[in-house]
């Protein structure tokens, strides 16, 4: 088995890591230009962005041929999945992939201007996370199929999903802030899965124009240094089953 995976702050590497399988981040996936996946049973396995696919992964998927006997797909979100299983349904079948199921996962949200990140972690227990995760990896084993499934109502949110992250995804590092707690380590710069990232004359980091609004450089920075106008809070996320260096092997496409 093999999994294709997208993680910022850990929740989806966490997630993969429950299933006996070869495990592929999506970005390295993208910087060794290898856009075929072959084996018995694939997954893939993202965060959902504004209620839709990552552009990253997105990106990787429009050109990659999967060839297995059973495709799963699992999304994690923290508000709303949307129409995001839906959208990604399309993406596979525009280059001739296809999913036998689908499911979504309630999470902890790391998105700072919308989400207060105390709140999310104080409701992890609410969210019956591991009950369900359990259960989905019980299915997948099983090989159940189930499709996906929107109504209309959520097709129309992810369309605003998208709208809103293609017209402000361009100016959201413009809204970061790095303090006088930067020490220069460079470690935002390995976290980012697009190399946008660099260190300045003064080593703070300076970002270029490519961010996908991971938030994996603000949720990881050692010192807190780096924050965001208009953030909820001043509390970071990773989850627990995670380091940052399991984030760096993942993300770092320098």
């Amino acid at each position: 088995m093999k999994i294709l995976y997208f993680t910022a702050t850990g929740n989806n590497l966490s997630v993969a890591k429950r299933f006996d399988a070869e495990l592929l981040s999506i970005p390295q996936m993208i910087k060794n230009k290898n856009y075929l996946i072959e084996d018995d049973r694939v997954g893939i396995i993202y965060p959902i962005y504004a209620l839709s696919v990552p552009l990253i992964v997105k990106e990787y998927l429009e050109k990659t041929v999967i060839k297995a006997k059973y495709v799963f797909v699992i999304a994690t979100y923290g508000f709303t999945s949307g129409a995001s299983l839906h959208e990604m349904h399309k993406i596979l079948d525009k280059n001739g992939n296809h999913a036998d199921y689908y499911e979504s996962l309630l999470m902890v949200d790391n998105f700072l201007p919308f989400f207060d990140v105390n709140q999310q972690i104080n409701s992890i227990k609410d969210k019956n996370i591991e009950n369900r995760l359990n259960l989905i990896v019980n299915e997948v084993k099983e090989g159940i199929k189930k499709p996906e499934k929107c109504n209309h109502f959520d097709k129309l949110m992810s369309l605003g999903g998208n709208i809103i992250v293609n017209r402000i995804i361009q100016f959201i590092p413009k809204l970061f802030h790095i303090s006088n707690d930067c020490i220069g380590c460079g470690i935002c710069q390995k976290l980012c899965p697009v190399s946008n990232i660099i260190q300045g004359n003064s080593n703070k980091p300076h970002y270029l124009n490519k961010c996908v609004g991971c938030l994996s450089c603000i949720h990881n920075c050692p010192k807190n240094a780096i924050n965001m106008k208009f953030q909820k809070s001043n509390k970071r996320f990773r989850n627990g089953e995670t380091s940052i260096k399991d984030i760096i092997e993942s993300n770092n496409t320098w």
